[in-house]
Order: structure tokens, then C-alpha cells, then sequence
């Protein structure tokens, strides 16, 4: 059966990601400057970098993991919500 999800996912990295090193292993990510909300109590508006994955293709994404993209490297800071068979957004520090 075709998991929609799934494939579209698959055709965004392949068209629009590039090569990072997540946690040591390389992978693809869509790497964007972006506005999100951090906190959940008080929450602050910044513009921070983020990087879209596919969670199966990249270690178990938890908060401190460094990411590695065009030479300079970040930190997971959090991970914004994701749904299984789609990309899962890791905004960094």
C-alpha cells in the first residue's frame, strides 16, 4: 500500500535536502532560517536554524545531539512535533 506521507517526505529530501552529519552519521536534512516558538510557559519568538529529517535515517534525535551543516556545528535544541513516515523538524543552537 502507498504511504503518501512517506513518499512525499522522500521527494522533499531528495529535491530540496542536503548532506549533514547528524550525531556522527552522515544523513540529508532541509535546512531553514526560521521563526518558532520556544517555551511552553513563557514562549519567546526567535529566529533560529532548523533542519527537517526523516527520523528513521538519522540517530534517536534527542536534546544536545550535535548536527553538523555547511562546516559549522550545532545542537539540538528541541524537537518541534512530527508524525511517523514524515519529517521531523529539530530546531538548533
Amino acid at each position: 500500500m502507498l504511504n503518501l506521507a512517506r513518499e512525499t517526505a522522500e521527494i522533499c529530501i531528495d529535491m530540496f535536502g542536503e548532506d549533514i552529519t547528524f550525531a556522527g552519521q552522515p544523513a540529508r536534512g532541509i535546512v531553514a532560517k526560521e521563526l518558532v516558538e520556544l517555551g511552553a510557559y513563557d514562549p519567546v519568538v526567535e529566529r533560529r536554524t532548523t533542519v527537517s529529517v526523516l527520523p528513521d535515517q538519522v540517530p534517536e534525535i534527542q536534546q544536545g545531539l550535535p548536527v553538523i551543516i555547511r562546516g559549522k556545528t550545532y545542537k539540538v535544541d528541541q524537537l518541534m512535533a512530527v508524525k511517523d513516515d514524515e519529517l521531523a523538524k529539530v530546531v538548533l543552537r
